[in-house]
């Protein structure tokens, strides 16, 4: 099924992408879920990950509506300390008055995650609360025609105009995409006995528009957590259940459909996971080691090219006063991406997050996010920083149990071409994360996969309105006129001042650059 929203391409050179809206819609998500028969009671809950993704979304006047659910994976260990996983999902809506909002605007949405707490309200039931924060930018097609009030002039009105480089944004998507892979685990690790868990995440280090399709190509981390027998006890009893984690990595290559975007363009893609099917297979040799996976899953597109807009400054009239009402705007303008991959770690005491009885650490899933992008003092490299709230899978004299914290990251890139005032869009994905233990600290290192682009911002006054009225009568002007021009005055400023239009200051003073002699003959205005 495709998605596609509107995109900002307009033939009128008076007419801009502009920002409308940027803001955190905050949604609040309450609900209680009962275990299905088939899985054994609840002793603990070890770890609860929460996904949410955008079904939906409407832009009518004056709002926007958007609908989606929240998938949430609750690991949890039975009495037996034996690790079992089940899925729920909680479905979400929510809207934003925005009096600018029309159906031609384009929003993105991007859903969040936070205060996300599980708890047992018995060994069948828990309740889930979490808020949703759903960052959410609203751009419309704004024109910077300047309203004129008033009888024009019969000669007509000089008009100080500029170009600017703006952008063009196509937003689109697809999802009911499929992929599949057998994974065999090698022979350093155990057999498959039980599947608990299996996370996939997505990230694209290249994106290449063509006759309205985008080639978007990347890998799928793969994160498989497994149990295996343990070996028999000399009774003939099964001996302790282990775990067992297997790290793989998917690359992907898929079209996505986006009417309007050519070679010109630059793509930012997100991927989001619908659905996983995992199965466990035998090998040639019996053996229990091929994972047969099913995944569905979503592509969304956010793709910007240059273009430019012609904006009118200032205006006057040869016998008419006029009055100017201005406005700053900020137009925004592709100049660079970047997909980037780096390595993050941590060194954390045992102590300062209470592993004083850890004997082992299984499985590592991490979630970055990019916090803020500066340029340095020197302006020549961009400063990324943010944190990867990280969760471990630890045993203990108590069994199972899981354990919280951050760890912080920070890139430096070449900030070539970036302007002093910028904004950024960025999609960040842990490729993998790995633990160990030893007898003072937690070990953890993680493979982060960055993708930003950078929207220059330039500032600019721009005539909003002119109000013509009847010029007031004056003294007689005198025939013969002339005008000494400081270094720093224009063609404009002075025929403004006098009240003629540049074309007529050109032929009296036979111009042909744009340097301004010693001395400027002033032409008597038209009557």
């Amino acid at each position: 099924m495709n998605n596609y929203i509107p995109s900002s391409s307009t033939d009128d050179i008076n007419t801009a992408l502009m920002k409308v809206y940027e803001g955190i819609k905050h949604t609040e998500i309450a609900e209680e879920f009962i275990l299905p028969d088939y899985l054994p009671d609840i002793k603990r809950i070890i770890r609860v990950d929460a996904k949410p993704r955008i079904d939906g979304k409407f832009i009518t006047a004056g709002k926007i509506d958007y609908e989606g659910d929240v998938v949430c994976h609750l690991l949890f260990c039975d009495d037996d300390n034996r690790l079992k996983t089940v899925t729920f999902t909680a479905a979400f809506s929510d809207g934003i008055e925005l009096s600018e909002a029309d159906n031609e605007c384009i929003a993105n949405l991007l859903p969040a995650p936070c205060s996300l707490n599980c708890r047992m309200l018995n060994p069948r039931r828990v309740s889930l609360r979490l808020r949703l924060d759903t960052e959410c930018t609203v751009w419309c097609n704004r024109s910077f025609r300047p309203e004129t009030v008033g009888n024009l002039s019969p000669f007509g009105a000089e008009s100080l105009t500029k170009e600017l480089e703006v952008m063009k944004l196509i937003c689109a998507g697809e999802s009911g995409l499929n992929a599949s892979a057998d994974l065999e685990a090698d022979g350093a690790l155990p057999q498959i006995g039980e599947v608990i868990s299996c996370n996939v995440d997505m990230s694209f280090y290249e994106c290449k528009g063509s006759d309205g399709k985008v080639l978007c190509r990347g890998d799928m981390p793969i994160t498989v957590f497994y149990s295996t027998p343990g070996e028999k006890n000399e009774d003939g009893t099964d001996g302790k259940e282990s775990y067992t984690v297997l790290y793989r990595k998917l690359p992907i290559a898929q079209v996505v459909g986006a009417d309007g975007v050519n070679e010109n363009y630059e793509c930012l893609a997100r991927g989001s996971i619908d659905d996983i099917k995992v199965s466990v297979a035998e090998n040639g040799f019996g053996e229990r080691r091929i994972l047969e996976l099913d995944i569905t899953y979503r592509i969304y597109l956010n793709c910007v090219c240059r273009d430019e807009v012609t904006v009118t400054e200032d205006m006057y009239a040869l016998d008419r006063d006029v009055t100017a009402e201005t406005e700053k705007n900020e137009f925004c303008y592709l100049a660079r991406s970047y997909a980037t991959s780096f390595g993050a770690n941590a060194v954390i005491p045992r102590a300062e997050l209470d592993l004083t009885d850890a004997d082992n650490i299984f499985e590592v899933s991490s979630q970055p996010k990019v916090n803020d992008a500066v340029l340095s003092d020197d302006r020549r490299r961009l400063v990324v920083t943010g944190v990867s709230p990280t969760s471990a899978i630890i045993s203990g004299s108590d069994g199972l149990y899981s354990v919280e914290y951050e760890i912080p990251f920070k890139l430096e890139l070449d900030a070539s071409g970036i302007p002093e005032k910028f904004i950024y869009n960025s999609d960040a994905v842990c490729m993998s994360a790995r633990g160990r233990l030893d007898g003072e600290n937690i070990y953890t290192d993680l493979e982060l996969q960055i993708n930003l682009m950078i929207l220059g911002v330039n500032e600019t006054e721009v005539l909003k309105k002119a109000e013509f009225t009847e010029k007031q009568p004056s003294e007689d002007i005198p025939q013969m006129r002339f005008f000494y021009p400081s270094d720093d005055e224009t063609l404009w400023d002075i025929g403004k001042r006098f009240g003629v239009s540049r074309r007529e200051l050109e032929e009296a003073n036979k111009l042909t650059g744009k340097k301004l002699p010693v001395i400027l003959f002033i032409p008597t205005a038209k009557k």
